[in-house]
Parts: structure tokens; sequence; C-alpha cells
């Protein structure tokens, strides 16, 4: 299959680069990228499916998070 896109000539001239310095092909280096990308998003939509089903059967309390002035302050002036 053969897939076309554009790519901005900055970032191509970075991949390019980069393949020089690994000594790889264009087609291994595009081949890994994209799959570690599709393994990335697919990671990163369990991970958001994960949270949506946790939160969903523990849902956050209203005053779950509530913090009181003095606390804030506190904090603040330790960072």
């Amino acid at each position: 299959m053969t897939v076309q896109i554009d790519i901005d000539d900055e970032v191509l001239a970075e991949v390019h680069d980069a393949i020089a310095i690994l000594n790889e092909s264009k087609e291994e280096a595009y081949l890994e990228a994209f799959r570690d990308l599709a393994r990335k998003k697919k990671r990163e939509a369990e991970v958001a499916r994960q949270y949506a089903a946790a939160y969903g059967k523990n849902p956050i309390q209203p005053d779950e998070f509530d913090v009181e002035e003095e606390q804030l302050m506190e904090v603040w002036k330790d960072l």
C-alpha cells in the first residue's frame, strides 16, 4: 500500500537527519514511527476508557476537592 501525506519541510529535514544518524532506511523509520504512534494512541484511548469507567462507578463527590484558603496559601508558600 502506498500512503501520501504532506510534511512540513522543517519536520522532514529533522526526520532525515535522524534517519541518517540512526543509519535506517526512510521506510523503516516511517513504519516504526507509525507503529509507535498507533500503539500510543491505542493506549491513550484505553486509559481514557478506564478513567471513564472508574469515575462512572465512583463519581467525584461535591466536597471531595474542597480546600480552605489557608491550606492553599500554605502549599503555595512552600513552592
